[in-house]
């Protein structure tokens, strides 16, 4: 196409000739040699831009498509498209263009609605001026989506502000609990957020390092400040204990008395007395997802099966457990051997190097 005829399709103005104009002036963009595509790409953006509101979406999702990837395209144009309201226009740069900066970027995620914020969650690298854009003005799915994309670099204040947004977000937790790096000191914030059946999934599998020292160390402050309130002279729970450890009162009174009133701490104090852990070890294995632990120490403490009983209807009422589950548990405890309940208990103390004398 010469210049008379470009100069008659400018002239027009309809959509339609503006579409073609800037058709050819793209063929012309992308044709340009190296040594003229710097000054050819400076007009291809001013023209264009200029007539861009008058493009129909069809043409201006061509043109996306065409230039996105370009690392010569004008940043003014690009911005212009992944600023487009219509996602078919927006999608080609959010998703592929290289010549665009995370600030760029950052700065069209500020405007844009949620469906252009998620493309931009995938991006193949973001880096932490968008994350903490897309942190801040992202819809759930936004988050989820940036949050399990281990490409993007999430900064200390991000992973903050993500943590806060997790509060009631069980997805969300999951996500950040996936991010290997998820800082210390947000790590110690999502924990209290956490059921306990998903912070003891975290422990067992282990793989998130920073977050399974978080869980710990909290379990371990909330135990000591519990033990804090029971030092000074002895109270009649502590009275009860000494009673049911030295043989004087009957261990199910006491186990009945604890479990009855939801005292699971001073539960926890009486099984561990009864097989010579610390409390801050026995305490937190009351209302452990995994119930093994539990079993054996009741049963080598010499627990019935019906004082067992009151303890399972505690974590039930505490955990939100199934009658299913509940009956479950009964019937596992119902045939836990002492034998076998002590074999667990000897494999659980060598691997905590705890004494396994009982």
């Amino acid at each position: 196409m010469n210049a008379t005829q470009l100069a008659e399709l400018a002239r027009n103005g309809s959509a339609e000739s503006t579409g073609e104009l800037v058709s050819a002036l793209t063929d012309l963009f992308c044709r340009a040699p190296d040594d003229e595509r710097e000054r050819v790409s400076l007009v291809f953006g001013d023209i264009v831009l200029r007539v861009l509101d008058r493009l129909e979406c069809a043409a201006r999702s061509a043109l996306s498509q065409r230039i996105a990837d370009d690392d010569g395209a004008p940043k003014d144009l690009l911005k212009a498209l992944a600023a487009d309201e219509d996602l078919d226009v927006a999608a080609p740069v959010l998703e592929q263009c290289r010549n665009l900066s995370d600030q760029d970027f950052a700065e069209v995620a500020e405007t844009v609605p949620a469906s252009h914020l998620l493309v931009l969650s995938q991006r193949k690298v973001i880096k932490p001026v968008l994350s903490r854009v897309l942190a801040q003005r992202g819809e759930p799915q936004v988050l989820h989506a940036l949050t399990r994309n281990h490409s993007a670099i999430i900064g200390v204040d991000s992973f903050d502000l993500l943590v806060a947004r997790a509060r009631k977000d069980v997805e969300l937790q999951e996500a950040l609990s996936e991010r290997p790096d998820i800082p210390e000191s947000s790590a110690e914030r999502l924990v209290p957020f956490l059921s306990r059946e998903m912070a003891q999934r975290i422990k067992d599998l282990n793989v998130n390092e920073v977050l399974v020292k978080a869980i710990a160390e909290r379990a371990a402050r909330e135990v000591e400040i519990q033990l804090r309130e029971f030092n000074g002279a002895k109270s009649k729970t502590e009275q009860l204990i000494d009673a049911a450890v030295a043989g004087s009162v009957p261990v199910d009174t006491a186990v009945g008395a604890f479990a009855d009133k939801d005292r699971a701490f001073e539960l926890g104090q009486l099984l561990a007395r009864t097989v010579g852990w610390p409390d801050n070890v026995v305490v937190p294995l009351v209302f452990r997802e995994d119930d093994m632990p539990i079993l054996f120490l009741c049963r080598l403490g010499g627990v019935s099966n019906e004082a067992y009983m009151k303890i399972v209807r505690m974590r039930a009422k505490r955990m939100r457990l199934s009658s299913s589950a509940s009956s479950d548990a009964m019937r596992k405890y119902a045939q836990l051997s002492e034998e076998a309940a002590r074999s667990a208990f000897k494999a659980m103390a060598q691997k905590l190097k705890l004494p396994a004398k009982i």
